[in-house]
Order: C-alpha cells, then sequence, then structure tokens
C-alpha cells in the first residue's frame, strides 16, 4: 500500500512541477504559465502605502516649509540700541553632485519644525497617547 501512495505522490509532483514550464530553457520572464501564477511588476511601479504617504508628505509639506528660512540680522543704533529683524529668505537649490553632510539636513529639520510650530500657533493641540491613558479609569490617576 505504501509503494502505491508513493508512486501516486511522485506522479502527481512531477505533474504539478512540469506544468509550470512551457518549454526547457525559458527564462522565468518570458514564461506565461509563471506569469499567468505570478505576474512579475517591479515594486516601484506599484509602491506601497508607506511610500505614497512619505512622498506626499516631502512633496505637500517638507519641501514647501523648508525652502524659506528666516535669517536674523541684528543692526547697532547710533543711540547702542541693538535691533534685531527677521527676515524670510529664500533657500537656493543645491548642486546634485553636491556631498550630503548631515549638518545641512540637521538645519533643514530644524527649519521645518520652527515652521510647523509657527503654523499650528493658536490651534487646539491634539492630547498625546500619556494624557488619553491618564484618563482610563483604572489604569489613569
Amino acid at each position: 500500500m505504501s509503494q502505491v501512495s508513493l508512486l501516486v505522490t511522485a506522479t502527481a509532483s512531477l505533474l504539478i512541477l512540469s506544468g509550470c514550464a512551457n518549454r526547457e530553457g525559458v527564462a522565468p520572464s518570458q514564461n506565461s504559465s509563471l506569469h499567468s501564477i505570478s505576474p512579475s511588476t517591479t515594486a516601484a511601479s506599484e509602491g506601497g502605502a508607506m511610500q505614497h504617504s512619505l512622498d506626499s508628505w516631502l512633496k505637500e509639506e517638507w519641501t514647501p516649509m523648508t525652502k524659506i528660512v528666516p535669517v536674523e540680522t541684528k543692526t547697532t543704533a547710533p543711540d547702542g540700541t541693538v535691533v534685531t529683524t527677521t527676515t524670510m529668505v529664500e533657500v537656493p537649490e543645491t548642486d546634485s553632485n553636491e556631498s550630503f553632510t548631515l549638518q545641512k539636513y540637521a538645519d533643514k529639520w530644524k527649519v521645518y519644525h520652527e515652521s510647523k510650530a509657527k503654523m499650528m500657533e493658536g490651534k487646539p493641540k491634539a492630547p498625546s497617547h500619556i494624557e488619553m491613558m491618564g484618563t482610563l479609569p483604572v489604569v489613569g490617576k
């Protein structure tokens, strides 16, 4: 009985494995049977939810907020008082061949957070998760 079941299993396996190939020596990218089971598309062409979210955030929020930088200028009047004026200056485009430095990124991050804080000024603040946990009857205070 075990020889019969072994023979049936071997035959079924052989048929399943041979069904995925049309011809011998066909590259996987040209195999129509394989494409009907698992079509090959690049991940870049489809993209995922995280990538779409990051791309839209970069385009709609990061780039506009980091293009304009506040620059403070201090001038001393003849009577000795120091006058500080803040002007918004557009950051020039960086050269693609220019080397990346962490300081440039940190400066952009600071400008982004300052711009975000100015934009959110006066708006009601969303409660943090710690505050929400604190309001729970069993977990909270």
